[in-house]
Formats: C-alpha cells, sequence, structure tokens
C-alpha cells in the first residue's frame, strides 16, 4: 500500500515483476529508458531504478549495501547512519536518523511524548500527528530517514528498552505504529520500522509459529500494510539464526507472507557475515565506522563481498537485489528526481508544540483519585506545595534510549504554568525543590592547588598555565570560553565534613569528565547519548533526568567522601557544535540536601494539599525504588499532609510503596517539551487525564510472564544447556549460548495474568477520568472485509467533559481446534469518544477479519468460528457490555 507523500513525488503505477513483489514504475522522467538499444533487464521494475543498476559499476553496487562515515562538512548533521550516493549517476546519499520518540541531529529538535505515553493515548489520531511531527523535523533537519517506529512488545517490564515500546499488546502496537508510519512518510520522510523480530529481552529466543505470527509480527504486518519503506533486523537470535541472517524470517516470510517491498538494514553491529545478503539483508549499518560504529566490524565491505562474489558464496544478483530495494525507495520518496534534501531548515515548532501538547495530556493516566483530590479545588488552591525538581523545571524526556531531547525554549514548567494560570484567583502556591538536580558551584574555599588557591588550568597548545578560583565559565557569567577551546584543570577539592556529596560536571559546547581520587565518576556529553555519536552535546545529555535551568548539560554522581583533601581532576574537550564552551563544577553538600527536604516537608505541613512530581529513570523495574529517595520523600510528605497528589513520571511499572498513603496518582509517562503545561491543565481539570495503561501494572514482578520461577527459561536471561538460569548479558552484539523460550506462547502481558489467575495492581488498558461513563445497547454486525463491527452508546453521566477510551475483547471460540491455542481474551478494538456533561454517543468500532482468526503452517490464517464472546469494557478487567458474536465460515 502506497501513502500519499508531498506531490513533487512521482506518480506511481502499479506493477508486478520479478522483483518479486509488488514494484512501482515512475511515470515522467523515465521514459529515456525505452530509448536504450539494449533493453535495461528488469531487476525492480522500476524504469529508473534499473537502468541506474545498469549503469553501475561493481564498486558503485558495493557502496549502495555498506553505510559509512560522512565526510566532514556543513551539512553533515552527525545522524546514525550514513550512505555516500553515487553523484556521477545522479543518486544522493542517504541519511538515517535515530528514534524514538523525535529525530537525533547535530541540532535541537522537538521533545516529544515518550512512545509508551503515545500508546496510551489509545488514539490512532494522535500517533498519525505524532508521526507528522517526526516526519516534517526529519525533513528540516536534512534527513531521509528515521529509525522508528519501535514495535516490540512490551514482554519483560524490567528490561532496560521496553520503556521505548508501545506495550505489551500486538494490537495496540501494531495500529499505533502504523498509524505513526503514515504520519511520517505524509511528510516525504522515510519510515523505518525496529527490530524485526522477537527482540524483547532476550538475546537468543525460540518461539513456535503460531505465536510468532499472531504477537510478534503483527505489528510489523501493519508497518507493511501502511507502505513503510524499510525494516531494522534486530541483534538476537531467533530460532536458531541470527535476525538478520534467518531467511525463513527475512524472506518466506517479511516479502513473501507479507509482502515486504522495501529494504532491511542491519541494527547497528547486527550483520555478522557477508552471506547475510543471501538471508534477505540488503544494508548493513553502520558499515565502515559510521558515527556511532567506531569499532564494529564491516561485513558488507567492498574487499569483503568481493572475496565472497569470488568464491561463489554470494551471487551477484543478490547484491543487484539490495541496491535494487534500496534505490526503489529513494525513487519512490522522490530522492532520485530532486526530492532529495540534506540541508537544515527551521522545524515547524508552534504545529510540534500544540502536537505534543494534546499528546501528552490524552495520555496522562489517572491511577488513583480517593475523595475526588483531583482536579485541584479552589481550596486546594489557596494553600498549594508543589514539590519535586519536575515542578520547578519540565522533565521532558527519560533521558534514555534514543530519544530527542527536546527544545528548552518550548519548555515552562509546571510551577510556572500554574502560577500564570490562577494569577488573581487567591491561589497561593509555595514551591520546594526537595532534590536539588543542579546544584551550586563548588565554592573557591573548598579548592586549592599545592596548598594554594584554585584550580590550576591547562590549556591545550599552550605552553603557559593559569589558576581558576573556581571552575565556573557560563554564559550566562558572561565568561564562558571560546568555542573549540580544550581545558582541564588539576587540584584538591577540600570536603568540610564527611558524607554523601553529589557531585555536578555540567557543560555545553563540549564534553567534560570528572574524577576525584583518581576515579571518573561523571563524563557529561560522553555516553549512549548525542555526544560523541553525533558530535554535539546538548542540555539533555547529562545523567540528570534534565538539563540545567542555564541550559547546561548535567552529569551528577552521588558519592561518599570523608573530611578533607581529595585530588581532583576536571578534563574538557570541544564538541563540533562551533559555540563557545560552557563549563561548571557544582555539588550539592549533605547539609543541602537535608535542608532541602525539610524546607519541603515544612512546605506541605503548612499547606492543604501537597502535589509531588517524582519522576523514573526510564526502563522501570518493581524490585528497584524510585532514584534520588523519592519513595522517603513522598512518605515524610505524606506523614504532615493528609492531601498528597503524586505527579508520577514513569514509562514501566514501578513499585509504590507509599501508594496507600496518598490521595491521588497521575502518571504522565514523559510527556516532552510541553510536559509542564500539560501537568498544570490536567490538575487544574482543563483536560480530563484520559490515558490507559498500555501494560499491565503488576503487584510485584514475579507475577510477569519473564519473571516466573518455575519457567527460567522465559526469563529475558534464558537457561543454558543444563537448563540452569543464565546472568544477564551486556553484549547486544554477541550471539548467546543461553536460550529464552517462549514457552508461554500466546499468554503475554494481560493475557498471562488471565491465564495464572492472577490479580494485577492496574490491568491493561486502565486509566480513570474526572467523570464517569455508561454502556448501552450492544450490537453486533459481520463487517465488508469479513471482520465484525460492534456498536454501542457511550453517556457521559458526570458532570464535566471527559473521553471515554472504550475497549472490545474477544473471547476463545466455544469449540478450539486441536493443537491452536486461544486466549481468555484479546483486545480486539478500541477507540476515543470526547463527550460533554450529560452527553451521549453511538460508537463503532470495526474488529478486523485478522483478530477473528489463527495461525497453522499448514492452513495460514484461519477464521476461527462458532460461538465466541464479545465483551465491551473500560479496560481487561473489567465488564461493560457483553454478547455472544457467531462467526461464520463465510
Amino acid at each position: 500500500m502506497h501513502i500519499g507523500l508531498k506531490s513533487r513525488r512521482p506518480r506511481l503505477l502499479v506493477a508486478v515483476t520479478a522483483f518479486g513483489a509488488l514494484t512501482a514504475a515512475v511515470c515522467g522522467g523515465t521514459a529515456s529508458a525505452a530509448s536504450h538499444q539494449n533493453p535495461v533487464p528488469v531487476i525492480t521494475g522500476d524504469a529508473r531504478v534499473d537502468r541506474l543498476i545498469s549503469q553501475m559499476t561493481l564498486d558503485e553496487k558495493l557502496s549502495m549495501i555498506e553505510g559509512e562515515a560522512e565526510v566532514a562538512s556543513s551539512s553533515d548533521q552527525y545522524q546514525a547512519g550514513y550512505l555516500p550516493g553515487i553523484a556521477r549517476l545522479g543518486i544522493p546519499s542517504l541519511k538515517l536518523s535515530d528514534g524514538p520518540p523525535g529525530v537525533i541531529t547535530r541540532q535541537d529538535s522537538t521533545g516529544m511524548t515518550s512512545t509508551m505515553g503515545v500508546a496510551a493515548t489509545f488514539s490512532t489520531t494522535d500517533a498519525q500527528a505524532n508521526g507528522k511531527v517526526i516526519g516534517s523535523d526529519g525533513k528540516a533537519l536534512g534527513q531521509d530517514v528515521v529509525l522508528e517506529p519501535f514495535v516490540n512488545m512490551d514482554r519483560d517490564t524490567s528490561w532496560s528498552r521496553g520503556f521505548n515500546t508501545f506495550g505489551e499488546d500486538p494490537l495496540l502496537t501494531g495500529q499505533t505504529g502504523a498509524a505513526e508510519i503514515t504520519g511520517i512518510q505524509s511528510q516525504g520522510e522515510m519510515a523505518q520500522v525496529k527490530h524485526y523480530i522477537a527482540y524483547d529481552g532476550g538475546n537468543n529466543v525460540d518461539v513456535d509459529s503460531q505465536t510468532l505470527h499472531e504477537i510478534y509480527l503483527q505489528p510489523f504486518q501493519d508497518a507493511v500494510n501502511a507502505g513503510v519503506s524499510s525494516v531494522m533486523c534486530s541483534y538476537n537470535e531467533i530460532n536458531g539464526y541470527q535476525s538478520c541472517d534467518n531467511s525463513t524470517d527475512l524472506t518466506q516470510i517479511l516479502r513473501n507472507e507479507l509482502g515486504f517491498k522495501g529494504f532491511v538494514d542491519s541494527d547497528w553491529g547486527a550483520n555478522h557475515g557477508t552471506t547475510y545478503i543471501n538471508a534477505g539483508l540488503d544494508l548493513e549499518m553502520p558499515g565502515g565506522g559510521g558515527p556511532s560504529g567506531v569499532g564494529l566490524p564491516s561485513y558488507f565491505s567492498s574487499s569483503a563481498m568481493k572475496a565472497a562474489i569470488s568464491s561463489g558464496s554470494v551471487q551477484i544478483s543478490a547484491v543487484n537485489t539490495a541496491v535494487g530495494r534500496i534505490l526503489y525507495e529513494m525513487d519512490r520518496f522522490g530522492l532520485l528526481s530532486g526530492a532529495s534534501k540534506h540541508n537544515v531548515t527551521p522545524e515547524n515548532t508552534k504545529a510540534d508544540e500544540a502536537t505534543v501538547l494534546a499528546t501528552a495530556q490524552d495520555s496522562a493516566t489517572l491511577l488513583q483519585n480517593n475523595g475526588n483530590a483531583l482536579p485541584l479545588s479552589s481550596g486546594s488552591l489557596s494553600s498549594l506545595a508543589l514539590i519535586g525538581p519536575g515542578a520547578g523545571q519540565t522533565i521532558a524526556t527519560n533521558s534514555g534510549g534514543e530519544a530527542a531531547g527536546g527544545l528548552l525554549s518550548q519548555q515552562t514548567s509546571a510551577l510556572s504554568a500554574l502560577t500564570s494560570d490562577t494569577k488573581g484567583s487567591g491561589a497561593h502556591i509555595d514551591y520546594a525543590v526537595a532534590d536539588d538536580l543542579t546544584g551550586v558551584p563548588v565554592p573557591a574555599s573548598a579548592l586549592s592547588h599545592s596548598g594554594q588557591p584554585g584550580l590550576v588550568r591547562t590549556t591545550s597548545g599552550s605552553s603557559t598555565t593559569t589558576v581558576d578560583p573556581q571552575l565556573n565559565f557560563t554564559a550566562a557569567g558572561k565568561n564562558a570560553l571560546k568555542a573549540g577551546s580544550t581545558e582541564s584543570w588539576a587540584g584538591t577539592l577540600t570536603v568540610p565534613s564527611a558524607g554523601q556529596y553529589w557531585l555536578n560536571i555540567q557543560a555545553i559546547g563540549g564534553t567534560a569528565g570528572l574524577t576525584v581520587d583518581g576515579k571518573t565518576l561523571a563524563t557529561v556529553g560522553a555516553g549512549f547519548g548525542p555526544s560523541p555519536r553525533y558530535g554535539v552535546v546538548h542540555a539533555t545529555d547529562g545523567s540528570a533526568p534534565t538539563g540545567t535551568p542555564d541550559g547546561l548539560a548535567n552529569d551528577r554522581t552521588l558519592v561518599q567522601l570523608s573530611a578533607g583533601a581529595h585530588t581532583l581532576a576536571v578534563a574538557e574537550n570541544p564538541d563540533v557544535s562551533g559555540n563557545p564552551v560552557q563549563v561548571r563544577l557544582n555539588w550539592v553538600t549533605p547539609a543541602q540536601q537535608q535542608a532541602n527536604t525539610d524546607a519541603a516537608v515544612a512546605s506541605a505541613k503548612s499547606a492543604k494539599t501537597a502535589v509531588v512530581f517524582v519522576w523514573d529513570t526510564g526502563s522501570g523495574d518493581l524490585s528497584t525504588a524510585l532514584p534520588d529517595g523519592q519513595d522517603q520523600l513522598i512518605e515524610k510528605i505524606a506523614a504532615v499532609n493528609k492531601n498528597v497528589i503524586v505527579v508520577l513520571q514513569a514509562n514501566q511499572p514501578i513499585a509504590m510503596p507509599w501508594l496507600g498513603s496518598v490521595k491521588s496518582v497521575l502518571d504522565t509517562y514523559y510527556g516532552g517539551d510541553q510536559a509542564g503545561v500539560a501537568a498544570a491543565n490536567l490538575l487544574l481539570g482543563r483536560t480530563d487525564p484520559s490515558g490507559h495503561l498500555p501494560f499491565t501494572w503488576p503487584k510485584s514482578l514475579d507475577q510477569e510472564v519473564a519473571h516466573d520461577s518455575a519457567h527460567p527459561e522465559r526469563s529475558s536471561n534464558g537457561v543454558d544447556s543444563s537448563g540452569q538460569a543464565c546472568t544477564a548479558s551486556s553484549n547486544p552484539f554477541a550471539s548467546s549460548t543461553c536460550l529464552t523460550t517462549y514457552s508461554e506462547g500466546l499468554d503475554i502481558g494481560y493475557r498471562y495474568f488471565d491465564a495464572t489467575n492472577e490479580t494485577p495492581l492496574y490491568p491493561f488498558g486502565y486509566g480513570l477520568s474526572y467523570t464517569n461513563f455508561a454502556y448501552s445497547g450492544l450490537h453486533t454486525a459481520k463487517a465488508n472485509d469479513g471482520g465484525l463491527n460492534v456498536s454501542f452508546t457511550v453517556r457521559n453521566t458526570g458532570k464535566s467533559a471527559g473521553t471515554a477510551v472504550p475497549q472490545v475483547y474477544l473471547g476463545a471460540p466455544a469449540t478450539i481446534p486441536s493443537g491452536v491455542q486461544f486466549v481468555d481474551n484479546a483486545l480486539a478494538a478500541y477507540g476515543r469518544v470526547d463527550l460533554a456533561a450529560g452527553q451521549s454517543k453511538t460508537v463503532t468500532l470495526h474488529v478486523p477479519l485478522r483478530q477473528l482468526q489463527y495461525w497453522t503452517d499448514a492452513s495460514g490464517w484461519t477464521t476461527a468460528t462458532g460461538n465466541r464472546p464479545v465483551n465491551v469494557a473500560d479496560d481487561e478487567r473489567s465488564t461493560q457490555l457483553t454478547a455472544t458474536v457467531d462467526i461464520s465460515s463465510n
């Protein structure tokens, strides 16, 4: 299915060719191919592409299947991947940028609502709008391909990348991902869906065919149906083969069954051989030492591939096919006919931020609201304490994965928004940071060298040294260092008393590392974030959940220091931004930490209502506490105030030992640039919290399928050949002797809780509202596509406007075919309904035919006939309306 790109894209005519799949011949500009004396061999069916391939030398063809580092130039955006193109044939270079969410280059770009937040909207409209922002930003930032969406299953909520998914359900994930792809590609930008396939925590997995098709393939099928341009094969092994060398998955299933027409490239370092091209891998990334691939081997290099061709292990035809698939997508998106754009132009910030605000509000999930503590009443606002750094600053993203960090200029804090919105209303709002993420400059009295005041500064290229009383060079202080400066400082840090100190190294315009007593404690701008991968330090590149208020990246560490002298060293290296170098050494002493906590407790004690903003690290793990002692802070606040509201920023289930002591909990995931404004609107009741959980929230981790002690083979770490549980591997590039077996079959997420009769803390699809809804008049009818239309009426029975999120679940058929697994309850359709107080609407939700089918290798997709229960609900464990539907075979 081709989607509507910008009008500059050539018109497409569908044809079936020897390319092995649906292809497109371009009208206009390609007729000259017919005038060649010698017919052009048909490889793709795209006349322009086939002509180009016939004109290429072998070296040129090989240059099209291996990424490489971009030659430094003004257009180099330090993106994740680069393909050089062939200038003599008019083939432009190809730039691939990381995500999700957002677009990561050397430029700052829109900070978007986290992927789990997008899923929590249960809205394909929101998902498509987010895709449009990603596509628009990618185009503005000179990129051709955005490496998103991420459509793997959230099978193990403790997996470090699970937070970056769209949750645990294949239908929700698939429809959300497909909508994002449609939005991205509507802007003339290619989307790359990842990570194909069963990349859900384990490095080496076994999964049966029915489970693979019905759970893990569904989002990729939806992506293909949406016309996605490219697919990224993953790091893991699947059923005995590396994902990027799995011809069953890449050719038989992805191309022949799913009908994928685009190109497949490797995750960075996931290619392990030249013959992977025979299995269906088209492009190796990052190839020859791309910006994020230093030290990774290249198997698709010209020399390696020529040797493989010479030996006969790779045929020229395989190279031609791979090149054809890449060029076919470039032509489809107009890149071979003038649409290539690699210069940077302004992002459409106004439109972007409107989408971010709408998504942040639609995603917010109200988990608890005892006594209707939310929205805030006039009484609460008359004496309100806001507590936590997330109230005073916008924590836009979780600083994890590959998310764009955001635009500080667009980030209004919840404190500022609430103060502005309630001005003149009699509201009194007090703010206490409690946990100071930024600190203050280490005073001159604590810094010395050889018994003398100050730190010794050495400037690269200079034979002289200087002494600085403090390490505090900033634009705000009008003493920033010149662009390109390379500096180091050395001396002694004298600590007044023993205790735990937060030490912060902060920088922008360059990277900076802090060493104390010979141990490197913090390095800003040199981790998994955009530097040095992308050559520029961004304000969100530190370990703190947000940059400093004056826009420096902030890396911090809590370290136990004894009273007295400690050796100290700081090394700074400039980035490629050309901006002045700012660098600062801050701290928060034990005494100041205690004073901050005491001030927060005092503020809460004197207020009628206390709103505590807390954040998680991003990955989520029920077995660990919130960072920075935030659990203890909430408990202290709750001990002095009985009206405590927690605004939580978490993309995964976390432990909440304080849940019984607070009135309300609002999970806002990570709302992006507009998180602060969205939080203010939600707290004031100007918008209804209408997000619903895209995952099941367990009471304890051992309730999850990947943490069942009776089935260690299901864990992400897997088991060895003797059946003993393995420990976690730190190397995603290596093959593993440990095996994770998806022996649960279809029973992941809520399906597993149903199968094991476990009661979660909050079920999948759960979310409260500031109003109430009633459902009536359930009716089902066969749809034109063979699926099912489910109609009913929703009425807002409360006193305020709100958004209902009805969900349709389908039960197992009365008679289950032999050898086929069915689950008790599976999400089959969902929607959003905006209703004014007292308003009613009749809604029809469509259950696609695929949701009525099951897979067997012998028969493929087969409709399950007979009686099946249908349940309309607010979440997976509730029931609003029920019916039994008779599914016929025709």
